[in-house]
């Protein structure tokens, strides 16, 4: 490929290199290609002083920007690209709706996909995928609103004795969920010693189990908790959960369940969904001895055998699949 020659800005008091600026950008190509987007991200800044980033370059920029947590920045380079009607439209685009999502700025993602939904330049097919994406940005826009309408109605006066072990055990588990979910947002130093006791209770769903660890680490209890399910028996302390565990693992392991089964866009919501679920029921706790792309494998296989297709390949980690699904379906059915 190649080289292109960038012609620099005016800059006063500036001494350039020969091919200075030229090698910036093509570190900064490497380092993004080695998923280094913090020095990938530190090289498009310089060069962006001196030159103008071509579309193409600036994408990968974004990119940078975007895995080291400067959505904002990253958001302005999108709008400006957008307003130039860049060339790489459809890949400026999925960037943007990224961000905005990343930011849940859900107002601005239906106003954006409104726009797109009667843009001559998209295909039928992704304009399907607009419109999944706008029903799903508006779920999420009504549980965000719904949890703000929550929180700000919340009192100071949480009931400590729920959390009684023989007393937790006999609520429902939707109310169970709910006393530890409002936990978050209440002073419940006093109920520490009984919310151990619910971590470390077999009496519990796992997933109750790992959202008492949650609370535990979320108050900043350093208290080692015994956490025994699945299989795994280990001393954990809820700030500093082993890493990584299953909940640190979702984003990658959909990243590979998207390259795995791009084609079917239904499959791949009901396998993301898995994996979220299980992942919590599993935390903190992990697949351990099996790559995310194994994983992700792994849960396509078993949503397909869910549709129909006969197990051809049974193992380990099929199984194992199955048993976090029993235990997340006894808790859909309660």
């Amino acid at each position: 490929m190649k080289e292109k020659k960038y012609g620099l800005k005016n800059n006063e008091n500036v001494i350039f290199f020969p091919g200075m600026v030229n090698k910036l950008i093509n570190d900064g190509l490497a380092f993004a290609e080695e998923n280094n987007y913090v020095k990938a991200a530190g090289c498009f800044d310089e060069a962006k002083k001196h030159v103008e980033l071509d579309d193409m370059i600036l994408s990968v920029y974004i990119l940078t920007l975007l895995e080291t947590k400067r959505q904002q920045e990253a958001k302005e380079i999108c709008e400006r690209l957008m307003k130039k009607k860049s060339p790489m439209l459809e890949q400026i685009v999925e960037l943007y709706l990224t961000i905005l999502l990343d930011l849940k700025d859900y107002n601005e993602i239906d106003t954006v996909l409104n726009k797109l939904l009667v843009d001559k330049r998209f295909s039928k097919e992704r304009k399907k995928n607009f419109l999944q994406l706008k029903e799903l940005s508006g779920k999420l826009a009504m549980e965000q609103e719904s949890l703000l309408e929550k929180n700000s109605s919340y009192t100071s006066n949480i009931e400590l004795e729920k959390f009684k072990l023989d007393v937790f055990t006999k609520l429902r588990l939707e109310e169970q969920e709910q006393l530890l979910q409002d936990s978050f947002f209440q002073d419940v130093t006093e109920a520490i010693p009984n919310i151990i006791q619910i971590a470390e209770s077999k009496k519990v769903y796992p997933a109750v189990q790992s959202l008492a660890l949650l609370v535990l680490g979320a108050i900043g209890e350093t208290t080692e908790v015994l956490i025994e399910k699945f299989g795994f028996k280990e001393k954990i302390n809820p700030v500093m959960p082993p890493a990584p565990n299953a909940v640190d693992r979702i984003e990658s392991i959909n990243e590979c369940v998207h390259k795995f089964s791009e084609k079917n866009p239904s499959k791949f919501e009901m396998t993301i969904g898995l994996v979220r679920s299980h992942a919590y029921s599993l935390f903190p706790f992990d697949w351990k001895g099996y790559s995310d792309e194994e994983v992700a494998e792994g849960y396509i296989n078993y949503v397909e055998t869910l549709l129909g297709k006969e197990n051809e390949q049974p193992n380990e980690l099929y199984d194992f699949i199955k048993i976090l699904d029993e235990s997340t379906a006894i808790i859909d059915n309660d």
